[in-house]
């Protein structure tokens, strides 16, 4: 640690010499992370286990455990602009917040820069309005659960039974006395007997309109009760989403960052002029909190990276030591801001590879498409494949099915939109039958790989709302997806490469399937979602996805003969 900002890191002279730091600054939603920062990262993880060894009970051991739960950090390598300090060092921050080690949450821990809004001071105006919330939220709970509101519930629903009982087997007698009465006439023109028969039929339902007025009364004096008891509840309820909301507002209103071209707003206004208001927990990432940092210290940024610390999650990919892009939902707005006046790297996964197509006749097209380059138009302006076709053949060509942007790989096409609807009915039906093949970082770390080397991952999907376009695992609203594999060599750099047989095709279902901690728990070789870097990691060899759709078998929409094509030109 420096003396001179108890925050900035210093990198020792070895460290510097044997790392570089890129002339442009690390785009945050898609890097490789920079040697420095691999070497920064390492310092982080060092320091933390110099903590866990501490005896129990002590603030840093106590620090180090609520880290361990999960937790991601950040760090920023930077130069101070003024200062006796002119070699890069580098400072280093945390998501969210940690528990001390008297249990109190806290957004401060020595040697890590603070929240850009200090929302865990006891005396600041956050704790005291959500106090005031927390109050609201514990009479609404206690109203919810009184004995009142419950026997109230109990004996309306008593009541509304009995009057449903009582009512029936009243009109129930009253249709059988009509019945006895509708006999007797037949049998009588005894003109005082049918005027009895009238009397008791006014009668009968004189006293069912009784009994109806009766329960409603009766009913009407429970539910009004009820009703006061909801209504207060309601009240209370709308209190606290004003307060919340006005909280929130505080909140971002009053959370002021700044950019590279030394201007500043708050994170409302930011979020605002998206049309947007700002999701819960904008700014508390470790991303913005380090650039705050760095412009207000007069610190200049050179490249950033985010790696995940700590126990992996059960349903996102997050393994311990591995770097991850910034989240999109809350981080996308305010890093476009935040970045405003830095030079940000171009795409590394850019590539100059043109298509090339192995296979046409009048109904389909069967391309090779290079990595990079997206399969149908996106919002990125990228020139797709299904443009470049369209354009060569001077008319629309038809999409049938999809690969990620970064996969590279065997793609078929439809000439006419009768061949398209055929293809997409084989997709659809799960009879195309397609082979990946992908290069691993390891050999698996997964109980998968430990036990055989070859065999099927069934892990459900669904999106990460918060993290587009990174999917999860979710047992629960996921949809179903199934992937077989077996091993195909096992390189000397300690990766792996592998066959995947998709039998769903799921947003990326392979790439989840093999990084994440239930499947094979290796990410693929250059995945910038999935966490393929680590801060162990060599410079890659690969400046791309190492994920290639190698061969496709598909019936022909005319013919029904079924035709198989491989592609291994593009291929890593």
């Amino acid at each position: 640690m420096s003396s001179i900002d108890p925050c900035l890191w210093l990198l020792d002279d070895e460290q510097i010499s044997s790392g570089s730091c890129t002339e442009a600054f690390t785009d945050p939603f898609r890097y490789v992370p920079d040697s420095l920062v691999c070497k920064a990262g390492k310092s982080v993880v060092s320091k933390l286990s110099e903590w866990s060894s501490m005896p129990e009970g002590s603030p840093e051991r106590e620090i180090e455990r609520s880290f361990a739960e999960g937790k991601m950090i950040g760090v920023l390598i930077c130069r101070p602009s003024t200062g006796s300090i002119q070699s890069p060092s580098f400072i280093a921050a945390f998501s969210g917040t940690v528990k001390d080690s008297e249990g109190r949450v806290t957004g401060t821990v020595d040697g890590f820069v603070p929240p850009i809004i200090d929302l865990t001071d006891p005396d600041g105006y956050f704790k005291k309005e959500e106090s005031r919330i927390t109050l609201i939220n514990n009479k609404i709970d206690t109203l919810c659960q009184s004995r009142e509101l419950s026997s109230l519930k109990k004996a309306l629903a008593a009541a509304e039974s009995e009057r449903d009982r009582q009512i029936t087997d009243l009109q129930t007698q009253i249709r059988f006395a009509k019945m006895q009465r509708d006999e007797i006439r037949c049998e009588t023109s005894d003109p005082s007997r049918l005027e009895g028969l009238i009397k008791e039929s006014q009668f009968q339902k004189a006293e069912l309109k009784r009994l109806k007025d009766r329960w409603k009364a009766e009913i009407s004096d429970i539910a009004s009760k009820l009703t006061a008891f909801e209504e207060e509840i309601k009240k209370l309820k709308s209190l606290r989403a004003e307060m919340s909301d006005n909280l929130q507002r505080w909140i971002f209103g009053n959370a002021v960052v700044h950019n590279g071209k030394g201007e500043c707003s708050s994170i409302w206004n930011i979020f605002a002029d998206k049309g947007v208001t700002p999701p819960g927990g904008t700014g508390d990432c470790a991303a913005p909190k380090l650039l705050e940092y760095a412009f207000t210290h007069n610190l200049t940024p050179l490249a950033m990276g985010e790696f995940w610390y700590g126990r992996s999650p059960d349903s996102a990919v997050r393994t311990h030591g591995h770097f991850y892009p910034s989240c999109t939902s809350k981080c996308g707005p305010l890093l476009g801001y935040m970045l405003k006046g830095l030079e940000v790297a171009e795409d590394i996964h850019d590539n100059n590879q043109s298509p090339a197509v192995i296979h046409e006749d009048e109904s389909v097209i069967v391309v090779e498409k290079p990595g990079g380059m997206p399969s149908v138009p996106g919002l990125d302006g990228r020139q797709s494949l299904q443009e470049w076709l369209s354009a060569t053949h001077g008319k629309e060509i038809f999409a049938v099915h999809r690969l990620d942007m970064d996969t590279s790989g065997v793609m078929v096409f439809a000439k006419t939109s009768e061949c398209a609807v055929n293809l997409q009915r084989q997709f659809e039906e799960h009879t195309v039958k397609k082979t990946y093949k992908a290069r691993l970082t390891g050999s698996g770390n997964g109980t998968l790989f430990k036990e055989k080397q070859s065999g099927s991952i069934e892990l459900s999907l669904s999106p990460d709302h918060d993290e587009r376009p990174r999917q999860k695992v979710d047992f629960v609203q996921g949809k179903a997806a199934f992937t077989e594999y077996e091993t195909a060599s096992m390189n000397p750099d300690g990766s792996t490469d592998i066959l995947l047989y998709p039998h769903t095709g799921r947003t990326h279902q392979l790439r989840v399937h093999c990084a994440h901690t239930l499947g094979l728990a290796s990410p693929i070789v250059g995945d910038l979602l999935y966490g393929s870097y680590s801060i162990d990691m060599t410079p890659p060899e690969f400046n791309r996805l190492c994920l290639h759709a190698l061969s496709i078998t598909f019936r022909h929409p005319l013919t029904g003969n079924e035709m198989t094509f491989t592609s291994d030109r593009l291929s890593y």
